[in-house]
């Protein structure tokens, strides 16, 4: 901290004092809700019509299916009658004997089905007559011993019904492609509508922030400008100096806990969402690679290897990142043993050096916020060592010495002078504060050639 002179220049105060305008700030706030309001219903008329058009979609898929499955259990009574015909089996006659009802709740299924078009239910219903006089000529064959005019040019009236079914199952189809793709092409037309609609409303709410950022750095600067005009004796400025010095204090220690809270968040973040997401796709290729036939698998096999090598090296990164951002050490095996896995965590130096680690065996496991400061001043000191300090040998110690807990890190480096005031020096103000925020102390003993040792002593109450 600069220190403080003794008398400073008071300011003039002018005649007049600027006051900030409330107005210009209320309307912006209107403006900014109004937009935010039409955002949300933009936003939930846009999900509603997203709905309805899946429900279509899956209503008309489940309509496909019914036809297609219709026709198959139509052509599997057709086949049973047959072999029963050929073999005299009465095993082949279960898919007919079973096939009626089956037949019948398709048909029902196809009945209860919104059509659009009165054409359609008309030709459903013909449709069901069609299917009832084959099911009449299969019958009729079973009692006879043989359909009747198989022996004609055409296959006979079953052969001209069974095409007639097809034919009509065929239209039905085709009709029903296409309201689907009309339901699509809505569907992508009312989402490129929404899409502009969200990306102008999007901006507008976007200007008026920066209206409203705007407007309130120019009332900061009235009140600030107001206030330095205010000051009318060096006492109170001494005063205003040390308060706003206790607020910086509190403000680092409030963005300290909130970046830790935060890097923890994404840490969680990453590892639920983003790595189900990996593992999910890297499955699904697996599948896909695995079910796909040889022939249509082996000119894309090469495509899919380099798929899954990407998809692994994803999820590598991402668990690189999550460990960054909160060591799953320090929570699960606690503060030891997260010291104890930095010896692995890289060289010392240029030559190779490593960590020698003094820890205790045997710890009651600080506070949470206690463990993760002295973690991260050991990891802050490890990194000035391997950075800037040259060091060949570094050594990491921690014991409990009566109500403190204390750790030390020292190495051998080149040093540094640390009464020399330089601004750079950001890292060992960030040691300081977290061991200002628990109460405790740190030491810092260095000198030109002489290496560096870093001791920070915490209050710790033991757990008997």
């Amino acid at each position: 901290m600069n220190p403080i002179p003794e008398r400073l220049p008071l300011p003039t105060a002018p005649s007049r004092l600027p006051r900030p305008r409330a107005g210009v700030l209320i309307v912006v706030l209107l403006l900014s809700f109004v937009l935010g309001l039409a955002w949300l219903i933009a936003g939930q008329w846009q999900s509603e019509s997203s709905r309805s058009a899946l429900e279509d979609l899956r209503a008309r898929s489940a309509r496909l299916h019914h036809l297609d499955t219709l026709l198959l259990q139509l052509l599997d009574a057709e086949s049973s009658v047959r072999g029963y015909l050929l073999t005299r089996n009465p095993v082949f006659l279960t898919p007919y004997q079973e096939g009626q009802a089956e037949l019948e709740a398709t048909l029902a299924a196809l009945r209860a089905d919104p059509w659009a078009d009165e054409g359609q239910r008309q030709t459903v219903e013909h449709l069901a007559m069609l299917v009832d006089m084959r099911w009449s000529l299969l019958t009729q064959a079973i009692e006879r011993g043989a359909p009747p005019g198989t022996d004609q040019p055409d296959g006979g009236t079953g052969k001209q019904v069974t095409d007639d079914i097809r034919a009509r199952i065929l239209a039905l189809r085709a009709a029903t492609r296409a309201e689907i793709a009309a339901t699509q092409d809505g569907a992508f037309a009312r989402f490129a509508d929404a899409r502009t609609m969200n990306r102008v409303l999007g901006a507008s709410v976007l200007a008026l922030l920066l209206v409203l950022v705007v407007v309130l750095y120019r009332q900061d600067r009235l009140r600030e400008r107001m206030a330095q005009l205010l000051r009318s004796e060096n006492e109170r400025l001494h005063t205003e100096v040390a308060h706003r010095t206790e607020e910086l204090s509190s403000l680092a220690s409030y963005l300290t806990n909130a970046r830790e809270a935060e890097q923890a968040r994404l840490a969680r973040e990453l590892h639920d969402e983003l790595g189900a997401l990996l593992t999910a796709a890297k499955l699904d290729a697996g599948s896909i690679a695995r079910k796909l036939p040889v022939e249509t698998m082996a000119p894309l096999r090469s495509r899919f290897d380099r798929l899954l090598d990407t998809l692994n090296q994803g999820i590598a990164l991402k668990r690189k990142v999550v460990a960054d951002l909160r060591p799953p050490l320090l929570s699960e095996l606690g503060l030891v043993e997260a010291l104890r896995a930095l010896a692995d965590s890289g060289d010392i130096g240029e030559h190779g050096g490593r960590l020698a680690l003094e820890l205790p065996e045997a710890l009651p496991e600080p506070p949470a916020q206690t463990a993760l400061a002295l973690y991260r001043i050991a990891q802050e000191a490890l990194t000035n060592a391997r950075r800037y300090a040259r060091a060949t040998h570094v050594g990491l110690r921690l014991r409990a010495e009566g109500d403190e807990l204390v750790l030390e890190v020292e190495d051998d480096g080149v040093g540094f002078d640390p009464a020399a005031r330089e601004r750079n020096r950001h890292g060992l103000a960030g040691m300081a504060h977290r061991v200002q925020m628990l109460a405790g102390r740190l030491d810092i003993d260095s000198r030109p050639g002489k290496g560096t040792r870093i001791t920070a002593r915490v209050p710790f109450a033991r757990m008997h």
